[in-house]
């Protein structure tokens, strides 16, 4: 019964990875958009993208992207820890588990700052990502977590 349990956990982990490249993939290549709909998101702010010098955008831009270059590790990772489950690695599970709370902490403190420090009207579409397959990842993985727990492999 426990083994029935965990059969398919590492499909959900392998399908919200690969979700999560595809989500922050496109975001890359749509860069230019972040910057001027996080302005948009800013209430009363009267910023004009239009008034700055075209090296000066280009780097925000860049700094706008940056961090979506280091969350492709994110589903690279969350992939390597889907192949670990499907062969019922204990140490899969248990990185599994580290990978979903990460996300969902990530999730909680980013949206917190969005919306309590910068007073926006709403979290970043990001922020949703990552409370949603950090909650179902988590989840997914703590219901099968007799099935790696027998397993001293």
């Amino acid at each position: 019964m426990t083994e029935e349990k965990g059969k398919n956990v590492w499909l959900v982990i392998l399908i919200l990875s690969c979700l999560f490249l595809g989500w922050t993939i496109f975001t890359i290549s749509n860069g230019a958009t972040i910057l001027e709909n996080g302005i948009k998101m800013w209430p009363g702010s009267s910023f004009d993208l239009g008034t700055v010098e075209e090296k000066a955008l280009g780097f925000m831009n860049m700094a706008m992207i940056k961090p979506l270059w280091e969350e492709l590790w994110i589903g690279i990772f969350g992939i390597f820890f889907a192949l670990g489950l499907k062969r019922k690695m204990k140490y899969a599970w248990t990185l599994g588990i580290l990978w979903s709370a990460m996300m969902l902490a990530n999730g909680v403190i980013q949206g917190g700052y969005e919306m309590l420090i910068l007073n926006w009207s709403m979290p970043c579409p990001q922020t949703y990502i990552f409370l949603v397959f950090g909650i179902i990842a988590l989840i997914s993985l703590l219901v099968t977590r007799k099935g790696f727990s027998l397993n001293e492999t």
